[in-house]
Formats: C-alpha cells, structure tokens, sequence
C-alpha cells in the first residue's frame, strides 16, 4: 500500500519540481530582458540622419544604423497622412530588399516650392524627428546651370579594395550638402553644379579653385575625411577609410597627433592666455604660418577642419580651438620632414566665429598667434536629425498609386530578450502534473 500510495505522489511531486524550475526560469528570463533593456548595444535606431541633393523635384534622405536593416522611407504633403514610399536605392536597382548599416533613399516626383513630410523605417520600426515627422521644402523650380561634376573612390583601410555603399558628403562654402553612395567598387560622382544655397538658389562658385571638405560614413567600415578642391575633383584622388587627407599636402594619419585634450570651460588654455591675433595671412614675421584658415574671419565650410601651416621641420606646436574664449579643445602637431603640418579638429565645431591659437619655442625664443575663423554651417546644411520612435506602425508591402511598394518591415535578426514561452510551458506541464497527483491521491485513500 505505501508503494501504491509513493507511486500515487510522484506526480505531484515531479509537478512541484517543474513549476519551481519554471518559476526560477521566469524570474531569470524577466531578469535578462531588464538587464539587455538596459544595455545600450547595437541598435536600428537611425543615426545622422540628412537630407542631401534637395532640388526641386527630389530630395535624398540618408543615415546610418548599428545593425544591418531594411531601411525607407514613407512620405506625403500631407503630415497625417505618410502613405507613399521609397526604399533604398539599392533595394530599387535589385529589385528585392536588402538589409545595410548605412541607408540611401531617394524621394522623387515631387513638386516645386512646397513642404513635404516623412517618417524613417528601420527594420520594423518607424522613426521621426521627436514625435512629428521630418519635414522639408522643395526650392522652386529654376534653369539649371552648366554641368560640373565630382568624382573618386573610397578604398578600405588598406588602401586596396573600393568600399561599396559608402555615403559621401560634400560642402562648400555657403551651399547645402551634397551626397552619393559609392558603386560596388567605391567609385562615386556627384554633380557640385546642383549645389544650392539655403535659400533654395543654386551656388556661385569657383570652379578652379574653390575648397571643398569630404567626409565618408562606411558605417561599421568606417569614415574618412579629404580635403581637396575644384581643381583636383574629377577625380579626387582615392580616399582611404580611417584617415584624413589633405591633396594639397599629403595625409595626415589622426594617430600621429598625440595629447589632444577637450575643454573644461575654462576661459583659456594654459600657455594661451597672452596670445594676439594676428592679421597679417600668412605671418610675415614667423617661420610657422597657418596657412588654412588662411586669414582673419575667413569662412569654412566643415564643422571638423583640417588646419593647415608650413613651419621648420620637426618643430613641435602647440595648438587650441575656443570660442568666445572657451577652450573647445587643444593638442600637438609636429612639422613633418616636408615641413608641412597639420591639425585635425578634435570636436565638432558649432556655427560661428571660432580661434586657433598656436605656439612654438625656436632656440630660447618662444613664439605665438592666433586667428579667428567662422563655421559658416555644420554638416549637413540643413539640420542633421535625432530618430524617435513613431507611434506608427510600419507598413507592409502593398502597391500604391505611384506603382511602387512599400519596403516590407523586416526584423533585425536580433532576437527578443527574456522569452517567456519556456516559462509558461513548464508551468503548464507542472500544474497538470501537480493536480494530476492530487486527483489520483484523492482517489487512492478513497479505494482504501
């Protein structure tokens, strides 16, 4: 009889066991989703996100993302009603989606002189610009201007392979930026003809020697910065990610410039403080000359420069970036055995007028200036966006009036945290074996 009536119990027990273990699971598992929730890891959420090449009729949105996704875009005049699509270009050409870390969509068809408004699709979220949808204005529609067109190539680091799907940002002085996306082979052209300024009117420039800043975004490839100009554009010479060059004065490697320290808000930098401007581009009197900027307020295009100079080789210089005479950051360069030097902003610089200061010691004598300079836009020309989540939902795919579709949400591969799926079934099963026991216990001491 004690036999039968252990063999009675064993399900209860064995249920007991299970919903302990699914217990102990749950919390475990709601446990690991708090702590990834808390984790700032890779993420679809759209980062840097412009809009380059705004003509009359189209404007190109692009951005960036930790993980590879579907990325689109929904639009309309109408900010309630986002119903017409555009996927990445890309996604246009296969005909299929694809998922990248960097994302380039081209809206087209639109009509001049008029605002329009879109929300960002990453993977299968919808994003916008703080709670309302991105907005922005078409110019009006003007005669276009003879063509002049940039190109080059964006290699790897190792300067051997060309880097597809690249994005690259061009700015000149006073115009919005412009932008493409490198072919497979990382070869890039970009019409600076159709380069226009914020009031929608095409630039003037110089076409001979007009300065131009490019800045590569290969996401988890990479970036790259170039300086260059109108004159050596077509091609530019290739651009290597991870570094920065100059083709007037060769490259310049960040990893050679050491002690680069940011700001604390203090009024100046030591060793600073009694430094004069100095008007005269460049200093007649001094062997160490800037020779970008290369005078008092002139206006730069780029909101992280390349600071440029000459001075004797291997002359160490100390250097420093303020603001209303806020240090931003300071650092050292070395005069290269060319008897070239060069300075990499370390800090995106805001709008506005700005000083760098330099000093040096030669022999006993010590020596400095200093020259102000204007941020005349920050990259992008228009605002670079933030990306919040949207309360709408994104859609799947279905033809629209244009004869498009809109990009299917995809997930990101990554799968959800602290599934509780294994916690319900071992409670499901442990409850059943738990009454399971009862019931024939119950039934055992009544037979006896």
């Amino acid at each position: 009889m004690k036999n039968g009536l252990l063999s009675k119990r064993i399900p209860t027990i064995v249920g007991v066991v299970i919903l302990v273990i699914g217990l102990i699971t749950g919390v475990f598992l709601v446990g690991q989703q708090q702590l990834l929730g808390t984790k700032a890891g890779p993420t679809a959420v759209p980062k840097n996100v412009k809009i380059v090449n705004r003509s009359s009729n189209s404007i190109t949105v692009t951005w960036i993302s930790d993980v590879p996704v579907t990325g689109f875009v929904t639009y309309s005049d109408n900010p309630a009603k986002l119903s017409l699509p555009a996927g990445d270009v890309r996604d246009q050409v296969a005909g299929n989606t694809t998922q990248y870390t960097t994302h380039y969509v081209e809206v087209t068809g639109l009509t001049p002189d008029k605002t329009y408004y879109f929300e960002i699709g990453s993977g299968s979220v919808m994003y916008n610009d703080g709670g309302k949808p991105y907005q922005v204005r078409t110019p009006p529609t003007a005669g276009l201007p003879t063509e002049d067109v940039m190109s080059g190539k964006i290699l790897n680091a190792n300067n051997n392979v060309g880097v597809g799907g690249a994005l690259v940002y061009v700015e000149m002085t006073g115009a919005e930026t412009l932008g493409a996306i490198t072919k497979n082979d990382g070869t890039f052209r970009i019409a600076l003809s159709n380069a226009r300024d914020k009031t929608g009117k095409f630039l003037t420039y110089d076409k001979a020697k007009e300065n131009i800043t490019v800045f590569v975004q290969a996401g988890t490839a990479g970036t790259a910065t170039a300086l260059t100009n109108t004159a050596t554009d077509n091609p530019v010479p290739d651009i290597a990610l991870g570094k920065t060059h100059n083709f007037a004065g060769g490259d310049f490697i960040p990893e050679i410039i050491s002690s680069i320290s940011s700001g604390n808000n203090s009024a100046s930098t030591s060793g600073f403080s009694n430094i004069t401007e100095s008007s005269s581009p460049p200093e007649t009197s001094y062997s160490v000359k800037l020779t970008y900027p290369l005078s008092s307020d002139e206006k730069i295009a780029t909101s992280s420069p390349l600071f440029l100079g000459i001075g004797p080789i291997g002359t160490l210089l100390n250097i420093a970036v303020d603001k209303a005479g806020v240090n931003l950051f300071s650092g050292i360069a070395t005069v290269s055995a060319a008897g070239k030097w060069q300075f990499l902003s370390s800090k995106v610089l805001s709008l506005g007028k700005h000083n760098i200061a330099l000093s040096w010691k030669e022999g006993t004598t010590n020596y400095s200036f200093k020259r102000s300079f204007e941020v005349v836009t920050n990259i992008g020309g228009l605002p670079s966006f933030s990306a919040t989540v949207s309360a709408q939902p994104a859609p799947t795919a279905a033809a629209t009036s244009s004869g498009r579709t809109t990009m299917p949400a995809t997930v990101s591969g990554i799968p959800e945290p602290g599934m509780l799926t294994p916690t319900l079934g071992l409670l499901i099963v442990g409850v059943g074996l738990f009454i399971s026991g009862i019931y024939w216990r119950k039934k055992l001491l009544l037979t006896t």
